[in-house]
C-alpha cells in the first residue's frame, strides 16, 4: 500500500520525469492482484484528500473495462462494492465523494446483469439519505444520485417509477421549508435531467414527473435570484431535457412555463445568464407547442417581451453589431433576436406580423436608437419565415421603412436597417427586385461615401459588413436587371479593391464581385481581364499576410467568374487555373483555402467537362479525406476537479480482448462532457461534397470510376449532426444516382436506390430540421423525375415514398412537431415553413404518378385526394389560409396529367371545386384553380363535354374581372385546352376575340405550349373562325419567338411551323405585320 501511495503521489507531481516514471510503475503494478485492494484502501483511508480522490479516479479508469472487473475475484468484488458504498457515506470531502460515486456508477453498470442486482442496495442508500432530515445526509444522498444518473443513467430504467416518486417527494419536502434553492434540490434536478429520456413509455413515472413541473418552476424561481448563477443555468437543463426528449410532459403546463420565462426574461434585476436561458426556452416552446400557445392566446405577450429584449443594450459594447452570437457568449439581445427568428419560422404570419407592427410604429418614431434598431432587426429576422405574407401584403410598407433606416444618422440603427435590406433581398425574391431603381442608388451612394472617406484617410466604419451584405444579396438576386447598373457598381468595387484599403474592405469587395458575376453572367465580360489581373496578385506565392488572408475569397471570386463568364471565355485560362489549384492544394494546410480550392476545381469542371479525367486522380482522394475527417468536432472533457487524467493503459501481457464481454467499452467516451464545432472544417467538408456533386453533373464518363466510392463516402455523412452537411449529402447522393442512370448502369442504380430511397424516407419521418426534410423530399422528387419507373422497382420502395407523402400531409413527421391530442384545431393556421413541407410532399405526388403510370397511380391518388380536399375545405373557412388554398388547387391540378384518361372518373368531383377557386381572393389560388380546370378538361376528354357551357361561363366571368397577369395567362391556357379537346363546343365567334386580345402571355410562358397547339389546330380545322384574327396571331407568334418566351423546343417548333404555313397561304397578311419593324425583319431572316 505504501508503494501505491508513493506512485499516486508521484503522479500528482509537477515534474514531467517523475510523472513518466510513476506512469510506468503504475502499469507494472496493475499486473499484480494486490494493486486493486490497495487502491481501494487508499481511496478510503489516505490522509490527503487529493490522494484519496486520485485513487478513486484510477479505480474508475482501470475497472471501467468489464474484462478488468471480471478478473477481480468474486469475494474481492463484494468487498470493493461494500467498501465503496461505506466510503460514500463517510467521506467528508466533496471532490473525493464525487470520484467515489463515479466509480460506484461504473460498478453498478458491471453488476446490472447479475441476479442479485447491486443497484437495489445502492438505491436503498440514495432513497434513505435523500429523505433524511439531516441536511448533510440528504445532500450526500442527492449528490450520489446526480453522479450515478450521469455515470449510469440506463441502470435506473427498471426503477423509474420509484425514482420519480423520490424526486417529487424531495421537492415537496423542500417546498415546506420555504427555501427551494438548496444543494439537495440542485442535485436532484441535475440527476433527473439525465433520466428524462428514460421516462418515455413509463406512464406512472411520466405522470409523476409531469405533476412535479410546478415545483420545478418554483425551485428555478428560487435559483434565479441566487448570486451563484451557474446553479440556475444547470438546474434549468431539466426543462430543456423535457422539451428535447419527452415534450408531452410539458403539455399541461405550457402557460405556467411561458409566464415564468417571460417574467424572468423581462426582469432587469436578474443576471443576463438567467434571462438568456428564459428567452431561449420561449423560442423552444413556440417551436414545439405552437398550436397550444396560439390557442391560449400567448403569442402577443411573447412578441412584446422578445421585442423589448431586442431593444436592450448588450453587456459588452463590442457586441453592439452582433445579432447572432454562439451560445457561449450570447446576451439577452442576441438571444431574443434568435427567438424572434424562431417565432417567424414557427408561427402563422397573421398571428405574428400585425401585433409586431403595433410595436414597430412607436419604436420607429421615438428618439431612443435601441428600439429603432430592434424594429429593423425584427423586420430582418422575420423575412425568412414570413416571406410570402410580407410579399403579399407588407413589402412596400416595410421597404419604405427600411429605406428611411439606411439613412438614419445613428450607425447602430443604420446597420440594422442594412441587415434588414440584406435579409429582404435574400428571402423576398422575386418581388423585391422591382424596387431596384429606388434601392440601388442609395446603396451606391453609401459605397461612394465610404470610398471617398477611405481615400482621404478617414477611419473605416466599425461594421461595414452590413452595408456590403445588403449590396451583395440585393445585386445577386437581381440577375439581368442588374446589368444597367453594372458600370457604376464595378467602378465602386474596383476602388474598394485598392491595396491602400484594409483587408476587410477588399474581402467584402471581392465577395460583392462574385455576387455581381452570379447575377449578370457574360455581361461581366468588359471587366473580365481587369479582374483576372487583380486576382492574380492574390494568387501568386507570397509571404504578405494580407494577401494570404485574402486568398480564399480571391479563389472564390475566380470560381464565380469561371462558372458565369461563359465557357468559351474562360477556356483559355482553364489549364493555368487548374495547375495553380492543384499546386496550392498539394500543401494547403488551411481548411478555408482547401474549401475555396474545391469550389474552384468544381467550377472548372463546368468549363472543361470530361477533360477532368486527368485531374480526378490528383483531387478525389483529398476530397474524400476532407469528407471523412472528424477535425470539425472537438471533444470537451469533463472536469475532474483539477486531477490530472491518468495515462492510457496498455492491455497487459498482450492479451486478446474478449469482445463478447467487453460491454461496448470505451471509457474515454465516459470522460467527454460534450463537443464543440470548428466551422472552417465543416465548410471544407460541405464544399468537398458539393464538388463531387458537380463532378457527377458535369463530367460525364470521366467521373464514373469514382461514383461508387463517392456514393459510399458521402452516404456516411447523411446522419451528420450538422444540418447543412446532411442537406448537401442528400443532394449529392441524388445526383450520383442520376449520373449512374444517365450512364445506363442499371445494376448500379438498382443497388443505390435500394439503400437511398428508404434512407430518404427515414429522414423525412425522423429528422427534426425542416430544411433537411425539404432536401429529402426534393431528393426523392429528383429521383422520380429523372429515373421514372426505374426508381420504383419494388412495391416496397413505391410504398415508402407514398408513406412520406401521406404522413407529411397528415402532419405526422418529426419536424412538424405534431401536438394533437385528438382535439386538433381544424382551423389552425400553419407557419410558412410547415406549409413548405406540405407543399414539398404535394409536389412529389404527380412525380410519383409520372413514374408509376396511370393504371398503378390511380389507387394511390384515390387515397390521397381526400386529404387534399380536406385541407382545401379547412383553408376556405379562413381567408388568411390563402397559400394553403393555392397549394390544394395546384396539387390537384398537377395530378391530372399522370392520371391521363383516369382523370375523367374524378371529373364531377373536381369540376365544381376548381370553378369555385376561380373567384378566390388570392391570385395564386385563382391561377392554380384555372390551370387545374384546363388540365381537368384536357385529360377528362368526353367526360367534360356536358359541362362546357358552365365552364366557359365561369371563364368568361373570370377573364372580365382578373387583373393579375399570371392568372390571366392561365385563363388563356384553360381556354386553349377546351378548344384543343373539342373546338365545336366552344362559340369561337365570341370567345376568340377575347382570347386573342389577352395574348401574348405576360408571365407564365409554360402556357405557350397549349396556346400554340390550340392556334395551330384552329388554323388547320377551323380556319374561317380565325381568319379575322390572323394578323394578330402572326404578331403574337413573332413576339414569342423573338423574345424567346417559351420553355420547350416543341413550343418553338409549333409557333414557327404556324408562322411558315401562314406566310405560304397568306403572304400579304404576313408581310403587313413582318415589315412593320426593321428589327423584326432582320430577326425573321434568321429563322
Amino acid at each position: 500500500m505504501e508503494q501505491m501511495t508513493q506512485i499516486i503521489t508521484n503522479l500528482l507531481s509537477s515534474d514531467n520525469d517523475t510523472i513518466k516514471k510513476a506512469t510506468a510503475d503504475l502499469q507494472e503494478a496493475y499486473k499484480h492482484p494486490e494493486t486493486i485492494p490497495a487502491l481501494c484502501e487508499i481511496a478510503v483511508s489516505a490522509p490527503e484528500p487529493q490522494v484519496r480522490q486520485y485513487s478513486a479516479v484510477l479505480l474508475k479508469k482501470h475497472l471501467a473495462k468489464l474484462r478488468q472487473w471480471n478478473k477481480v475475484p468474486v469475494e474481492q468484488q463484494q468487498a470493493i462494492k461494500q467498501g465503496m458504498l461505506n466510503a460514500l457515506m463517510q467521506e467528508q470531502q466533496k471532490s473525493v465523494r464525487k470520484a467515489i460515486a463515479q466509480f460506484v456508477g461504473v460498478l453498478v453498470r458491471h453488476e446490472a446483469k447479475k441476479a442479485d442486482s447491486w443497484m437495489n442496495e445502492v438505491l436503498k442508500f440514495i432513497y434513505s439519505y435523500c429523505s433524511s432530515s439531516d441536511p448533510k445526509q440528504s445532500e450526500l444522498g442527492s449528490s450520489t444520485f446526480a453522479i450515478l444518473a450521469d455515470a449510469a443513467p440506463d441502470q435506473f430504467l427498471q426503477h423509474m417509477e420509484s425514482v420519480c416518486e423520490m424526486f417529487t417527494a424531495a421537492l415537496v419536502a423542500t417546498e415546506a421549508t420555504g427555501n427551494m434553492a438548496t444543494p439537495v434540490i440542485f442535485n436532484i434536478l441535475t440527476g433527473m435531467t439525465y433520466l428524462v429520456p428514460f421516462t418515455l413509455g413509463h406512464n406512472t413515472a411520466e405522470q409523476t414527473l409531469q405533476k412535479s413541473i410546478p415545483l420545478i418552476v418554483k425551485s428555478l424561481q428560487a435559483f434565479a435570484v441566487q448570486p451563484e448563477v451557474d446553479q440556475f443555468v444547470h438546474a434549468f437543463d431539466i426543462l430543456e431535457s423535457m422539451a428535447d426528449l419527452n415534450a408531452k410532459l410539458l403539455n399541461n403546463h405550457i402557460k405556467m412555463l411561458l409566464e415564468f420565462c417571460l417574467e424572468a426574461a423581462s426582469n432587469t434585476q436578474l443576471d443576463s445568464a438567467v434571462r438568456i436561458k428564459a428567452v431561449a426556452y420561449v423560442g423552444w416552446l413556440v417551436r414545439l407547442k405552437k398550436k397550444l400557445i396560439i390557442k391560449q392566446k400567448l403569442i402577443e405577450p411573447i412578441i412584446r417581451v422578445v421585442f423589448n429584449l431586442m431593444a436592450t443594450e448588450p453587456d459588452d459594447e463590442d457586441d453592439d453589431e452582433e445579432y447572432f452570437l454562439a451560445e457561449d457568449n450570447s446576451n439577452p439581445m442576441t438571444t431574443a433576436t434568435q427567438t424572434m427568428d424562431l417565432l417567424a419560422l414557427s408561427v402563422p404570419p397573421e398571428k405574428l406580423i400585425p401585433p409586431l407592427l403595433q410595436l414597430l410604429e412607436p419604436a420607429l418614431q421615438g428618439q431612443d436608437p435601441l428600439p429603432r434598431r430592434a424594429a429593423y432587426l425584427s423586420m430582418a429576422v422575420i423575412a425568412e419565415g414570413c416571406s410570402e405574407a410580407i410579399c403579399n401584403k407588407y413589402l412596400e410598407t416595410m421597404l419604405n421603412i427600411v429605406k428611411v433606416g439606411i439613412t438614419d444618422p445613428i450607425p447602430l440603427v443604420r446597420n440594422a436597417a442594412f441587415f434588414a435590406l440584406g435579409q429582404f433581398s435574400e428571402h423576398l425574391q422575386p418581388d423585391i427586385t422591382k424596387f431596384a431603381p429606388q434601392i440601388l442608388p442609395i446603396l451606391f451612394e453609401f459605397l461612394h461615401q465610404l470610398c471617398n472617406e477611405l481615400r482621404s484617410g478617414g477611419t473605416e466604419p466599425k461594421h461595414i459588413d452590413r452595408m456590403f451584405y445588403a449590396l451583395e444579396t440585393f445585386c445577386e438576386n437581381l440577375e439581368d436587371e442588374l446589368v444597367p447598373h453594372l458600370p457604376v457598381l464595378m467602378e465602386i468595387l474596383f476602388e474598394a479593391l485598392s491595396p491602400n484599403n484594409s483587408v476587410r474592405v477588399r474581402e467584402l469587395a471581392l465577395s460583392a464581385i462574385s455576387a455581381a458575376a452570379n447575377a449578370t453572367n457574360e455581361n461581366m465580360l468588359p471587366y473580365f481581364q481587369r479582374l483576372i489581373t487583380i486576382l492574380q496578385s492574390y494568387l501568386t506565392p507570397t509571404e504578405n499576410e494580407d494577401i494570404i488572408s485574402l486568398r480564399p475569397q480571391a479563389i472564390d471570386t475566380l470560381a464565380a467568374l469561371a462558372r458565369t463568364i461563359g465557357k468559351q471565355n474562360f477556356m483559355p485560362l482553364a489549364t493555368d487555373t487548374m495547375t495553380f489549384a492543384l499546386n496550392l492544394l498539394e500543401n494547403a494546410e488551411d481548411p478555408d483555402v482547401r474549401r475555396a480550392l474545391y469550389n474552384l476545381i468544381a467550377s472548372l469542371a463546368e468549363v472543361v467537362n470530361e477533360e477532368m479525367a486527368s485531374v480526378f486522380p490528383k483531387v478525389i482522394e483529398r476530397m474524400f479525406d476532407s469528407i471523412l475527417s472528424t477535425e470539425e468536432v472537438v471533444p470537451e472533457f469533463k472536469d475532474d476537479d483539477g486531477v490530472p487524467a491518468p495515462a492510457d493503459e496498455a492491455d497487459e501481457n498482450g492479451e486478446d480482448i474478449d469482445i463478447e464481454h467487453s460491454d461496448d467499452e470505451d471509457d474515454d467516451l465516459d470522460n467527454i462532457a460534450g463537443y464543440s464545432v470548428e466551422n472552417s472544417y465543416l465548410d471544407e467538408k460541405e464544399e468537398a461534397i458539393l464538388a463531387l456533386k458537380e463532378f457527377a453533373e458535369h463530367t460525364g464518363t470521366a467521373f464514373i470510376p469514382y461514383l461508387e466510392k463517392s456514393y459510399q463516402n458521402v452516404y456516411k455523412m447523411i446522419d451528420h449532426p450538422q444540418e447543412d452537411i446532411r442537406k448537401v449529402s442528400i443532394d449529392a447522393l441524388s445526383s450520383f444516382v442520376v449520373a449512374l442512370f444517365k450512364q445506363q448502369d442499371v445494376q448500379g442504380v438498382a443497388n443505390a436506390i435500394t439503400i437511398l430511397i428508404p434512407k430518404l424516407g427515414q429522414i423525412v419521418h425522423d429528422d427534426e430540421e425542416v430544411s433537411v426534410v425539404l432536401s429529402a423530399l426534393e431528393g426523392l422528387g429528383d429521383l422520380l423525375k429523372e429515373l421514372k419507373q426505374v426508381a420504383l422497382p419494388t412495391v416496397e420502395l413505391r410504398d415508402a415514398i407514398f408513406a412520406c407523402i401521406t404522413d407529411v400531409l397528415h402532419g405526422k413527421v418529426a419536424c412538424q412537431f405534431d401536438e394533437s391530442n385528438g382535439d386538433d384545431d381544424e382551423d389552425a393556421e400553419e407557419s410558412e415553413y410547415d406549409e413548405a413541407i406540405v407543399e414539398g410532399a404535394g409536389n412529389m405526388l404527380p412525380l410519383l404518378g409520372g413514374a408509376m403510370g396511370p393504371d398503378e397511380f390511380r389507387p394511390y391518388f384515390e387515397r390521397t385526394f381526400p386529404i387534399i380536399l380536406q385541407k382545401l375545405q379547412k383553408a376556405r373557412k379562413n381567408e388568411d389560409l390563402d397559400t394553403q388554398r393555392a397549394f390544394a388547387y395546384g396539387a390537384l391540378a398537377e395530378c391530372f396529367e399522370p392520371l391521363q384518361n383516369h382523370t375523367g372518373i374524378f371529373f364531377h368531383a373536381f369540376c365544381p371545386v376548381l370553378i369555385d377557386g376561380l373567384s378566390d381572393e388570392f391570385d395564386q389560388a385563382r391561377q392554380n384553380a384555372v390551370y387545374g380546370l384546363g388540365e381537368l378538361v384536357l385529360y377528362s376528354g368526353d367526360k367534360s363535354f356536358e359541362a362546357y357551357p358552365h365552364i366557359l361561363n365561369a371563364l368568361s366571368q373570370a377573364v372580365s374581372k382578373e387583373t393579375k397577369p399570371s392568372a390571366l395567362d392561365n385563363i388563356c391556357g384553360a381556354i386553349a385546352r377546351l378548344i384543343i379537346v373539342n373546338s365545336t363546343l366552344v362559340p369561337l365567334a365570341q370567345v376568340l376575340p377575347v382570347f386573342v386580345q389577352h395574348l401574348p402571355l405576360r408571365e407564365d410562358f409554360d402556357e405557350n405550349a397549349s396556346i400554340f397547339k390550340c392556334l395551330k389546330q384552329l388554323y388547320l380545322q377551323a380556319r374561317d373562325a380565325i381568319a379575322g384574327s390572323l394578323e394578330q396571331i402572326i404578331a403574337i407568334a413573332i413576339h414569342v419567338l423573338y423574345k424567346k418566351e417559351y420553355t420547350e423546343k416543341e413550343t418553338y417548333d409549333t409557333a414557327l411551323g404556324l408562322l411558315q404555313e401562314i406566310r405560304e397561304n397568306y403572304p400579304d397578311k404576313f408581310s403587313a405585320v413582318a415589315n412593320s419593324n426593321p428589327e423584326i425583319i432582320a430577326f425573321l431572316q434568321t429563322l
